[in-house]
């Protein structure tokens, strides 16, 4: 079914031809590309239910096995532990060598991956020669990996980083340099992937998703790095500002965001962590117990890459956002206080009051970014962050009813006010043309 964008498109394709802006093949080329990408959405929404299909045929299987588990002798259970995964092989094997492509394909990697799940959880339980958790998962992490380069599946890739981060939340007694390393060799085997389909298509369907479930998976392992039940907040900043500084040496600013995921998740997560580190009880109630020396190391490490990237970004003279430097000096004054011994209580006030200063000046960075570039969203999204800190801080604050009503009044007009005149800027700079 053509959407209410197509319709509109034929109905002016009709009045241009009449008007004679565009002859009648051009007219017949457009509707014809038109018409197939109405036939490959439809598609896609196919392929999504066949995929679906698949996952819950394998779920069924495994649960019908698991009621009457019991009951089989040790050969049989065996046999059947590895029989999803035989299954999958085998209609993998006439996949690959008919060379069909599509949700088929995507739906028999998933389809294995579940075999293999199966296939190493039951014979771990059945001969119980698997001692740590940890490492059941680390196995099966491993044994799916090739699935990824062998379909070239990118849902087999999200499965991958999903079994990846359950073995990276399950390795608490390992030692810290040995769980960084495991986390980043997971992920470091699933870029090439990624890189392949940034060279063939860097705005393709494909690339993005594949882009965001690593970004993703990246901010999981970060929050598996707990030390001594310490959570440390400035390895996040830094992890989604490294992401940023990748984001910026593989696109420029005119890209839609649309299709750089780590724009967008390196955006909103550092939105998100700014504005929670300006409230003074986070920094009154924060754990003050001593951080081991490896982890300020791991800290420093990653630090530096960001910083070496940005740099790189200079020479370049790439055009990125300068938002980055108010990242940048937010966590190198927060890495500060704790090497120095300041981040403590005592300092919550200090600390609040500068990340309020940084939080606010990140705001209007961002609403003059949306102006200077007519960006109505972007605009808008300073305004947001505008009122919203504006808002927590009145919440914060005791001031009466009448005051924050004002207030109130007052953010909204500003939103009104800053919509018209981006609105006359965009009517002028088109009557420009």
């Amino acid at each position: 079914m053509k959407s209410k964008y197509d319709r509109w498109l034929t109905r002016e394709m009709k009045t241009w031809r009449e008007i004679g802006l565009v002859d009648t093949d051009t007219v017949t080329k457009i509707e014809g590309y038109y018409n197939e990408r109405v036939i490959q959405e439809s598609n896609k929404l196919g392929g999504v239910l066949g995929i679906l299909g698949f996952i819950l045929i394998g779920l069924g299987i495994i649960l019908i096995l698991a009621k009457n588990w019991d009951l089989f002798p040790r050969g049989a259970k065996v046999t059947l532990s590895f029989l999803p995964f035989l299954i999958g092989s085998l209609m993998g094997m006439i996949v690959l060598k008919k060379h069909i492509s599509g949700w088929i394909k995507e739906a028999i990697a998933v389809f294995t991956t579940i075999g293999i799940v199966t296939a190493v959880v039951m014979s771990g339980q059945i001969y119980h020669i698997i001692a740590e958790e940890w490492m059941l998962f680390f196995i099966i992490t491993l044994l799916t990996l090739p699935l990824i380069y062998l379909y070239d599946s990118t849902l087999t890739l999200a499965a991958y980083l999903i079994l990846g981060s359950i073995c990276m939340f399950m390795t608490d007694l390992i030692e810290l340099w040995i769980k960084l390393g495991l986390g980043i060799s997971i992920i470091g085997a699933s870029i090439p992937y990624v890189i392949k389909w940034y060279k063939k298509d860097r705005v393709n369907i494909e690339t993005s998703w594949s882009s965001a479930f690593i970004a993703l998976a990246g901010f999981l392992f970060i929050t598996s790095l707990v030390h001594d039940g310490v959570l440390l907040r400035e390895l996040y900043i830094v992890y989604f500002i490294l992401i940023l500084g990748i984001d910026a040496g593989l696109y420029e600013e005119d890209v839609s965001l649309g299709t750089r995921p780590f724009a967008v998740i390196g955006n909103i997560g550092l939105y998100i962590m700014l504005f929670i580190f300006t409230f003074k009880e986070f920094w009154y109630y924060i754990d003050t117990s001593n951080v081991a020396g490896e982890y300020m190391i791991i800290i420093a490490f990653f630090l530096v890459i960001t910083i070496g990237i940005v740099i790189g970004l200079i020479k370049l003279k790439r055009n990125f956002t300068k938002r980055i430097y108010i990242y940048l000096i937010a966590v190198i004054m927060i890495i500060t206080f704790r090497v120095l011994g300041l981040l403590n209580p005592h300092t919550s006030s200090v600390l609040a009051i500068l990340l309020n200063i940084f939080f606010v000046t990140l705001a209007f960075i961002t609403l003059k970014e949306g102006i200077n570039y007519s960006s109505q969203g972007r605009m808008n999204m300073g305004l947001l962050l505008l009122a919203a800190i504006t808002i927590a801080r009145f919440f914060d604050s005791e001031f009466s009813f009448l005051v924050k009503g004002i207030v109130f009044i007052t953010c909204g007009a500003v939103f009104l006010l800053a919509n018209f005149y981006l609105m006359k800027k965009r009517k002028k700079e088109l009557r420009n043309v």
